[in-house]
C-alpha cells in the first residue's frame, strides 16, 4: 500500500512562480496569488500546523537564520535544524534560540554531530559530547535531539558494533533521563549514507528494546525507511512502541510527497491514529528549490486528510 503513488494537483513550475531557493516569499507573493494551485496563506498556516520545516534543506543557499524568517514567510509555525554548532554559517544554539523566538518559532529537534558511538576508544568524547548536546537543548528549549553515531569501524563485526552501541546508549540513559531528555535513534538507508551499520528498522529496534528507556528512543524518518525495508504502515505499526520523533520525505529523490512513490496520506493518517501526536519533521529538498509550492503541497495533503495539529 506505501508504494503507490500519491497523486498531487497539477504541479507550478518555478520559472512561472519566479522562486528561487533565495527568494524572499514577500517578493513573489503578488504572483503567487494569481494562480489557483497555491493554497492562501492563512489557510496555509492553518494546515501545516503539523509539521516542523526543516531549514538545513529549505531555502539554500540562504543565509541560515534568515531560513526561519523564510520559513515563517510560507506558512510554517515550528523548525528543525541540524547540528547548531556552525559558527561559520551563523549557527550557534544562542542565535537560533534568539531568532527564533523572535518570531515565535517552535524548535522541534536537532542534530548534534555525534562521536561513533560503537567505537569504545571515544568513551570520553561521548561524555564530553553529552554535556555540550544538553546544554544545547536547554537553550533552545528542546527536549530531544536526533542521534547518528553508527558508521563502520573497521575490525569489527556488526554483531561487535551493535553491542558497542547499545552499552553506550545503556550508559547515557540515565543522565537523559535525569534531564527529561530524550535521543532519538536514527536509521539510515544504504543508497543514500553508505558506511553504516544501523539501517531500516532492525537492528534499531532490538537496541531501543534492549535498552528499554524513555530517553532512548528513534527518529523513524519514512524516507530512510521506505529506501531500507518499505512496507511503511507494517513496520510502524510493529514498532511504534519505540517511536519518538518523525520525518519523512517522498522517495527516491527526497523530495515533497506527490513527487515519488509513498502514499502519504494513508502513512500519517495511520501515524495519528497509532497516537502519535508530535510533529512530523518535513526533511526533504523542494522540489526545483521552489519551497512555496512545496509548502502549499504539503499543507493541501494534510487538508485533504485533516491531519491533526500537534498534541491537538
Amino acid at each position: 500500500m506505501d508504494r503507490r503513488k500519491f497523486l498531487t494537483t497539477a504541479s507550478v513550475s518555478a520559472t512561472s512562480l519566479g522562486l528561487a531557493a533565495c527568494s524572499s516569499v514577500d517578493s513573489i507573493a503578488p504572483i503567487a496569488n494569481k494562480n489557483d494551485d497555491i493554497m492562501p496563506l492563512a489557510e496555509r498556516r492553518q494546515w501545516l500546523k503539523p509539521f516542523a520545516c526543516n531549514i538545513e534543506q529549505w531555502f539554500r543557499p540562504m543565509p541560515f537564520l534568515d531560513r526561519i524568517n523564510e520559513a515563517k514567510k510560507v506558512g510554517f509555525s515550528a523548525i528543525e535544524i541540524w547540528n547548531p554548532y556552525q559558527e561559520k554559517q551563523g549557527k550557534t544554539p544562542e542565535s537560533i534560540a534568539q531568532r527564533a523566538a523572535e518570531l515565535g518559532m517552535t524548535i522541534t529537534s536537532y542534530s548534534p554531530s555525534a562521536p561513533n558511538l560503537a567505537d569504545p576508544a571515544n568513551e570520553d568524547k561521548v561524555m564530553e559530547w553529552l554535556d555540550t548536546t544538553i546544554a544545547s537543548g536547554k537553550t533552545l528549549k528542546v527536549s530531544n535531539f536526533n542521534l547518528t553515531g553508527h558508521k563502520l569501524i573497521e575490525g569489527l563485526t556488526e554483531a561487535q558494533m551493535v553491542k558497542n552501541y547499545t552499552k553506550v546508549l545503556k550508559s547515557i540513559a540515565p543522565r537523559l533521563e535525569a534531564e527529561n531528555m530524550v535521543a532519538t535513534v536514527e536509521p539510515y538507508n544504504p543508497f543514500n549514507h553508505k558506511g553504516h551499520f544501523i539501517y531500516g528498522n532492525e537492528p534499531l529496534l532490538s537496541i531501543c528494546r534492549e535498552v528499554d528507556s524513555p530517553s532512548i528512543k528513534i527518529n523513524w524518518d519514512f524516507f530512510h525507511m521506505q529506501r531500507t525495508n518499505g512496507n511503511l504502515i507494517t513496520h510502524l505499526e510493529n514498532g511504534f512502541d519505540q517511536v519518538a520523533y518523525i520525518q519523512f520525505a517522498d522517495s527516491p529523490d527526497r523530495n515533497q510527497p506527490g513527487t515519488g512513490e509513498v502514499a502519504y496520506g494513508n502513512v500519517f493518517t495511520r501515524l495519528r491514529a497509532l497516537g502519535y501526536q508530535g510533529y512530523i519533521g518535513a526533511e526533504f529538498f523542494p522540489k526545483d528549490k521552489n519551497a512555496l509550492v512545496a509548502a502549499s503541497t504539503l499543507a493541501k495533503l494534510a487538508k485533504s486528510i485533516n491531519l491533526s495539529a500537534p498534541n491537538s
